[in-house]
């Protein structure tokens, strides 16, 4: 039993210790229903559960119109200052349009603090050289790069494709969306344990059996990334997993929220 076990059986928030959504998504998405998907819906939910900030990356974004994506992810950190931040979405098919709007995304607003990538539903290959200028750009800046990852049938983003590129670029700070899915925890941890700059993400529908505990004994609390896929997913069963994990409160701390402080000035 820890010491969240009551609050969190209560239904009540935490409030003790800051707590930081790295993967959250903005929007409705064709291919499922996703209810309560708006900026003011998202903040409702966070409030219940206890999370003070969140880090978004537009739907529309990853599957159609990255522009106009991202146009509302700057929107709605605009209209939700200290609360939501933003990812810039870019779509290896548009090389140009894509460094077009990271220009225009980091330089208008403070508050973009990565860039989201998602292989799968672009369809464009994590190795397609036309990703190279997207990647050079983040690696001068030494930012932090969001991936859609997904198991070995994966053929745009598998973690050995992550990995592949991950080796060339070492300034980046690459989080491992969803560490390869509900199956990929194993590998995930081999290929953190061989790159320092490979973060674990717990964002997952499924979750295997004390995940938690099995990233931070083998690689640390240093490096899980608390998120949770809001509004996809409701984010207070993610809440539970980690204040009730068999982990150090120190690492439930790292978890939450100072891993993201590390990585980003918030």
């Amino acid at each position: 039993m820890t010491e969240y076990f009551e609050q969190i059986h209560n239904g009540l928030p935490i409030t003790d210790v800051e707590i930081i959504d790295f993967h959250a998504h903005l929007g409705p998405i064709q291919v499922m229903h996703v209810p309560a998907n708006d900026s003011v819906s998202m903040i409702k939910t966070m409030d219940l559960c206890g999370i003070n900030k969140t880090v978004v990356s537009p739907n529309i974004g990853i599957n159609s119109d990255f522009v106009l994506g991202n146009d509302s992810m700057l929107e709605e950190i605009r209209a939700h200052r200290g609360r939501i931040y933003g990812a810039c979405v870019v779509n290896g098919h548009y090389p140009e349009l894509s460094m077009d709007e990271l220009h225009r995304c980091f330089s208008e607003d403070k508050d973009v603090k990565m860039i989201k990538i998602h292989p799968y539903s672009t369809f464009c290959n994590m190795k397609d050289r036309r990703m190279k200028k997207i990647y050079e750009f983040a690696s001068d800046r030494k930012l932090v790069v969001l991936v859609h990852t997904w198991l070995d049938g994966d053929s745009y983003g598998s973690q050995d494709i992550f990995a592949e590129v991950v080796k060339d670029y070492p300034d980046i700070k690459w989080v491992m969306g969803h560490s390869g899915g509900p199956y990929g925890s194993y590998h995930a941890v081999e290929l953190a344990k061989e790159m320092e700059n490979i973060f674990l993400d717990i964002t997952v529908s499924t979750s295997p059996a004390r995940q938690i505990e099995y990233f931070v004994s083998e690689i640390g609390s240093e490096r899980v990334m608390f998120g949770t896929d809001n509004p996809f997913i409701d984010p207070r069963p993610q809440i539970g997993r980690v204040g009730l994990a068999d982990i150090s409160h120190q690492d439930r701390v790292n978890i939450f929220s100072e891993n993201a402080r590390r990585l980003i000035d918030f």
